[in-house]
């Protein structure tokens, strides 16, 4: 059964925000000190580099088995393991003089954030009954996720000004988090099944649902991948233009999902669909773009749209499945969408791999038509689905 929220303490949320600010931020949080890795273990390629910053995200499936380790273990004393591993792993990973160790540190990490990202999208379901407060924290997840690739990329950057073994450092942060989820956060023992309630089969609308959110994923990921070398091409830019704009982005997306509350409240479920014509609209601008301010405006807009086109789609996930069955939603739709940034480039790629101006600008416009067209496939999904969440049976 759902929990109310107004039995707990009022640390309770930003507790439950605390680890949606780390698991968003986690795998990338180091990269500013990837190239001083990369010279530091001598003989390892770019490729081999690159697996510090990818490998914990391939873990993302484990969230699975967390989900279903609910179903007979309290929820909270999982969270509490996955933390840990986020911290010894997390952190250790700047202690190691030998890349192997290092990479079975990034993939001992990656389990942490895959029991972490799942259970802690499901805690607001558990503890928030409310439609519209619950909508209200999802927005809030979603701001505070881009709060923290802000805060934890440029905090990483200057650590590894001083070292590449500091920025390691910033994943002591999971200390704040642990005690939070110690001191506020009650127990939340697994619930039996009941007789109907075992016979309920997860609904299969839970996996188109994943795979539209994986797709925006790989949607918003292109400006990730192709930007700079899009605006170093065309001579808009170089590399720290291109930094300085990416993380720009991040701004609107913060008070986007500050205001997603009210947005979801007005709009329902054309949200997403409104969301999605925002990022469409900034990668055309971009597709378009003959200056850095137009590239500027395409980011500021791209932003607004990502920052409102996530979080919704959990929402959805009370009205497929059960209370009972809801952390294993969350963590399907978790696990399929963060394979969007990996797909991303392939998917761009089948539609020109070239590097001149017309294959470079083609990605864009990719972008741009698929974001309106997965748009306007969630708002048909949301019509096929309950307008109510669904309660277990008895």
């Amino acid at each position: 059964m759902e929990q109310k929220e107004e039995k707990y303490s009022v640390m309770l949320m930003p507790a439950i925000l605390s680890v949606s600010l780390l698991t968003i931020m986690a795998p990338t949080a180091v990269a500013p000190a990837l190239a001083a890795i990369k010279e530091a273990f001598q003989g390892i390629s770019e490729t081999e580099a690159k697996l510090v910053l990818t490998l914990p995200t391939l873990m993302m499936p484990l969230g699975l088995v967390a989900a279903k380790l609910t179903e007979r273990f309290d929820k909270k004393k999982i969270l509490l393991v996955g933390m840990f591993l986020f911290l010894v792993f997390g952190v250790g990973g700047g202690f190691v003089n030998d890349f192997g160790m290092l990479i079975a540190m990034r993939v001992m990490f990656g389990v942490g954030i895959g029991i972490m990202t799942p259970l802690s999208t499901s805690l607001i379901f558990d503890f928030v009954s409310d439609t519209n407060k619950r909508n209200k924290m999802m927005g809030y997840q979603g701001a505070v996720n881009q709060l923290g690739g802000l805060i934890f990329m440029a905090l990483s950057g200057v650590l590894a000004n001083i070292s590449w073994r500091y920025s390691f450092l910033c994943y002591a942060f999971v200390v704040v988090s642990i005690i939070m989820t110690l001191l506020f956060m009650p127990t939340i023992p697994p619930v039996k099944k009941t007789v109907a309630g075992s016979k309920k089969s997860f609904n299969w609308k839970i996996y188109p649902l994943a795979f539209l959110a994986m797709m925006i994923f790989v949607c918003f990921f292109v400006v990730n991948t192709d930007l700079a070398l899009f605006m170093a091409h065309e001579n808009l830019g170089d590399a720290k233009d291109c930094g300085f704009a990416l993380s720009v982005m991040r701004i609107p997306a913060i008070f986007a999902g500050i205001m997603l509350g009210w947005l979801m409240k007005n709009l329902k479920d054309w949200t997403v669909t409104i969301a999605t014509l925002f990022m469409a609209a900034g990668y055309f601008v971009i597709a378009e773009a003959q200056s850095y301010n137009m590239i500027m405006a395409g980011c500021l807009i791209i932003g607004i749209g990502g920052g409102v086109s996530i979080p919704p789609l959990f929402t959805f996930v009370p009205r497929i499945v059960t209370p009972r069955q809801r952390t294993l939603g969350v963590a399907v739709v978790s696990m399929v969408a963060q394979l969007g940034q990996f797909v991303s480039p392939f998917y761009t790629n089948l539609f020109g791999t070239g590097t001149d101006s017309e294959d470079l600008r083609m990605r864009f416009i990719v972008a741009t038509v698929t974001t309106i067209i997965i748009g306007l496939a969630v708002k048909i999904l949301a019509t096929t689905i309950s307008p109510k969440p669904l309660q277990d049976e008895e």
